[in-house]
């Protein structure tokens, strides 16, 4: 566990040294959101019935753009190679870096979802709804970005590729996830999508952690 949370805690360190690069993807997020609004005319009457569909889909392109870095700074300076060669689970590596990507990700992501929800002008039940469903679709998400990225880490930067991959897999939980913002307003939690969200997180987590360590002990740098 202690080597779990150092790989962690020297990510979010890297990643805060390396300057803003993490914030990417969610800078990726507004500039689309925004650019949204403008080309719809910034009706609310417009902008309300498509604000889900939309931030979903700001959501899942920011991340997208988040998982070719997974593992490229480590297989570039080497560290991947030594830990493979150390004692320490190759899993609990991918574990960790899985869970690092989390947290450099979705958590400025779930911080910008309420002022995106201004700009959409959703109603307050919606607008938990949607932040509920990213919360319990993101583990998924993050599993199969991590997957996709390992099976591409020895061919460098594959940002194109990995978009061509990875797209597949996240779109059975972009559906149920759009499906739960709405369902959220009748049901709460207890709607059926959220329960299949959480089905699917754990398939994610179940295949994806494994696959992924395969393909980086097979995988030639």
């Amino acid at each position: 566990m202690q080597a779990f949370n150092a790989i962690i805690i020297r990510d979010i360190r890297t990643a805060l040294r390396a300057g803003g690069a993490w914030l990417h993807g969610l800078a990726f997020f507004v500039a689309f959101l925004t650019l949204a609004a403008i080309a719809l005319g910034g009706e609310p009457g417009v902008l309300r019935p498509l604000a889900p569909a939309l931030i979903w889909m700001a959501v899942i392109l920011s991340l997208l753009l988040s998982f070719d870095q997974v593992f490229a700074s480590d297989a570039d300076d080497g560290s991947l190679e030594q830990i493979k060669l150390s004692p320490c689970p190759l899993s609990l590596y991918v574990a960790a870096k899985a869970c690092a990507c989390w947290l450099l990700t979705v958590g400025p992501l779930l911080l910008a979802l309420p002022v995106a929800a201004l700009l959409y002008d959703l109603p307050l039940d919606r607008s938990a709804g949607l932040l509920f469903s990213v919360l319990l679709a993101s583990p998924a998400l993050i599993c199969y970005g991590v997957f996709s990225a390992s099976l591409l880490t020895s061919l460098g930067r594959s940002g194109l590729l990995l978009v061509i991959v990875c797209l597949p897999l996240v779109l059975p939980v972009l559906i149920f996830a759009l499906a739960s913002v709405i369902s959220y307003e009748n049901q709460g939690l207890l709607a059926p999508e959220f329960l299949a969200l959480i089905g699917l997180d754990l398939i994610a987590i179940a295949l994806a952690i494994p696959a992924a360590t395969s393909a980086l002990n097979t995988g030639t740098q």
